[in-house]
């Protein structure tokens, strides 16, 4: 029996945090520690065979991205020589041909992928010379454009007695000397001579940039690099330091790599273009990466050391405060008067003190965005208790406020009040920030009146802060179960949208009666659309302003004016037409209507908005008014008018007494764009129109103005707009 005693205390004999913390520590440092030395060793014995067989793959690299260049190179200039209109420099030069050439020259040129400098045409039996700025004669052009003692004009008139039809020669500086005090230099270029075969009195050379060449084929840590031709001369060279062996020696050298006069040698022959690429590497600096062991493994052997002291250190912080925390979940400690310099032990304890409140937030927030499962059943804090819903609604004067910092500050603010006022009076309240500038209260009690009457004794403490922004606030009818909580909110957001529009506060508890309709009557609308088309600004803005005026003493809710809003945009756009406004002015004068009507606190501040919006498209009008055109203005009048219907060039020309290619031509001078674009853009504009009424599908929209298929109009819809005719619809102010 003592021994059956004895086993259980031993199974339950557990050893500490901080001891299996340490211990961990103490196993993961001696792993790594093993691993270290053992890579270290492996790389001794093989460090220098990776850098051997690193520089020999990146020359091989080089020698495949410079054979690969030399002949594209030689394939595209011998096209290019060989092309009708280079060969006429030779048998027919005309002065008249000569700017077309440059501009294949140009093209060559401006190919970055070709690191072509220039190209020169040389004809011996008229001694022209043309190259992509000028034309003129072999001495002028190598004694003064592209000058360089190892290439006269004399060495350029024996290369047509050459036997051969392409040749690489070795790279040169080449100067300017147009300017007698002042040298301008090219750079270092590589020529390359193509001629005909058989033909000795017509050449081409073509200068290559040597020094982006390199640049982009010989990308490695060692400069040191030569290329060699089979006549052993250097074509290319970058040295750091020293000079390179010559040729002869280099080719009594079979290998790809070897030692001389300690530096490590690499070399490759083109299987093309028959050149020896050569690199070098000082053996000091392979012999370097090995030296370099030693001093990790005296920086590994501190580490190891340091880590175990910091292991020791960090264990028994973390055990220290753990162990405070066990004590606090027992109730040994008090958790609200435990801290700790740990966040994440800090965020525990706060969860604890909050558990049951975040509880009730998230059921709220559950049954506010209606996503709790049918076969859910309604959270027992909500159950058969009737409860009330209020919305604040925060404005600021200009849109850019509601992200300022002190807006979002006051809203923080007014916040913590409401949350403390409401909990006082009505405990078990919820109060938290749903929206950048919206707070709701779920105020659980049947006393509307009361809570009524509360928030009117708060409307002092909001307009003390009128300076931050104005509040509307909505309160909601009396609801019995827990399951119209969103309903709740769906009506605290319509009442939201009955606020008159003034910089006060406002309490709206009750939906307005069905007013008159805001907005213009039938005259109204056609003495607008009248001045709209004229250009009259001016009388657009008195118009606004006297219906404006006669609203003032009606205080009509900001929905209404909204959806007078709404109406004026419609109707400018429906009298734009591509020719009058383009969609890309037209999107740029209502960008962000919709949220830029809901900023508007107060009636002025949207009359203004309205305002400002009929004076930019009333100038658009104007502009176009000054350039009117009796052709165009039929053909603008046509395709209004047949937009459903096949609109054919041929029949617009017909009408007029005209050609197709007249009235094309004609059509493009007066208006700037092509009877075709401006045909698609009228169609899409109209059907921007029509998409932001749901009712219709983007399926009769298409066939409204004139597209059968729908994949064609679907394409032609994002062309212009920038998104599909779904995802325009689908944006917040599509229909505005």
């Amino acid at each position: 029996m003592r021994k059956l005693h004895q086993l259980f205390l031993n199974k339950d004999r557990s050893t500490t945090l901080f001891l299996r913390l340490l211990f961990g520590f103490l196993c993961i440092i001696l792993l790594l520690s093993s691993l270290t030395v053992y890579s270290f060793l492996v790389s001794k014995q093989n460090v220098r065979k990776e850098i051997v067989k690193y520089n020999t793959l990146m020359l091989n690299h080089t020698m495949d991205s410079y054979e690969k260049h030399f002949d594209m190179i030689k394939k595209q200039m011998q096209y290019f020589f060989l092309s009708e209109k280079a060969q006429s420099l030779h048998t027919n030069p005309r002065y008249i041909d000569f700017p077309v050439i440059q501009q294949d020259i140009i093209a060559f040129v401006s190919n970055a992928q070709l690191f072509v400098y220039n190209i020169v045409f040389y004809s011996k039996r008229d001694g022209l010379i043309l190259e992509k700025g000028a034309s003129t004669d072999v001495n002028t052009m190598f004694n003064v454009f592209y000058k360089n003692e190892a290439y006269p004009p004399e060495f350029w008139r024996g290369q047509f007695d050459a036997d051969y039809s392409f040749h690489i020669f070795p790279a040169a500086v080449f100067g300017n000397h147009i300017y007698r005090d002042q040298q301008l230099t090219h750079g270092e270029l590589i020529p390359v001579v193509i001629k005909k075969a058989g033909s000795s009195d017509f050449l081409m050379v073509v200068f290559l940039d040597s020094s982006k060449m390199n640049e982009a084929f010989h990308r490695t840590v060692n400069e040191d690099f030569m290329i060699y031709n089979d006549n052993g001369q250097t074509l290319f060279r970058r040295s750091a330091q020293g000079q390179f062996v010559d040729s002869a020696e280099l080719r009594s050298h079979r290998g790809t790599a070897f030692i001389l006069d300690d530096t490590y040698y690499f070399q490759v022959k083109g299987g093309g273009s028959g050149l020896t690429y050569v690199q070098r590497v000082p053996v000091e600096r392979i012999a370097s990466q090995t030296r370099l062991n030693i001093t990790l493994i005296a920086a590994l052997v501190i580490s190891v050391a340091a880590s175990i002291v910091i292991s020791w250190v960090f264990a028994a912080g973390i055990n220290n405060p753990l162990q405070k925390m066990i004590g606090a979940i027992r109730g040994e400690n008090d958790v609200g008067g435990f801290r700790s310099s740990i966040r994440e032990f800090n965020i525990i304890r706060h969860q604890i003190q909050d558990k049951n409140k975040m509880h009730k937030h998230l059921s709220f927030l559950h049954q506010l965005k209606a996503i709790r499962s049918p076969d859910e059943k309604a959270p027992s804090a909500f159950a058969d208790k009737p409860f009330l819903f209020v919305l604040f609604h925060a404005m600021s004067g200009r849109e850019e406020d509601r992200e300022h910092s002190s807006f979002q500050t006051w809203l923080n603010y007014m916040n913590v009040c409401m949350e403390d006022r409401m909990a006082k009076a009505f405990p078990d309240s919820l109060t938290f920030r749903i929206e950048n500038n919206q707070i709701v209260s779920l105020v659980y009690s049947d006393r509307r009146e009361q809570l009524i009457a509360l928030l009117t004794r708060l409307d002092h403490l909001f307009e003390q802060d009128k300076a931050f922004g104005t509040v509307t606030i909505a309160v909601s009818s009396v609801y019995d179960d827990s399951g119209q909580i969103a309903d709740a909110y769906r009506e605290v957001q319509r009442l939201v949208r009955e606020r008159r529009m003034i910089n006060k506060t406002q309490i709206v508890t009750e939906r307005e009666e069905p007013q008159d309709a805001i907005g213009f009557t039938a005259d109204q609308w056609k003495e607008f659309q009248a001045n709209l088309r004229e250009g009259n600004a001016e009388q657009l803005a008195n118009l606004i302003k006297r219906a404006f005026g006669k609203w003032q003493g009606k205080e009509p809710t900001a929905s209404a004016l909204w959806e007078f809003g709404g109406d004026l945009i419609g109707k400018i756009k429906s009298e734009a037409s591509p020719l009058v406004i383009g969609p890309g002015k037209l999107q740029a004068i209502f960008e962000h209507a919709d949220s830029r009507m809901q900023v508007c606190m107060t009636m002025a501040d949207l009359e203004r908005l309205m305002i400002e919006w009929c004076t930019k498209a009333s100038e658009a009008f104007k502009e176009k008014k000054q350039l009117k055109d009796p052709v165009t203005s039929f053909i603008v009048e046509y395709v209004n008018e047949h937009l459903a219907e096949e609109i054919y060039l041929d029949v617009l020309a017909e009408r007029l007494n005209l050609s197709g290619g007249y009235l094309s031509t004609y059509f493009k001078e007066k208006t700037g764009m092509n009877i075709v674009d401006f045909i698609n853009e009228t169609r899409i504009m109209k059907a921007t129109n029509l998409l932001a009424d749901n009712k219709y599908k983007i399926q009769d929209v298409a066939e409204a103005v004139g597209y059968r298929n729908i994949t064609s109009f679907n394409r032609m819809f994002k062309k212009y707009i920038g998104a599909t005719p779904s995802e325009f619809r689908k944006r917040p102010d599509s229909d505005i």
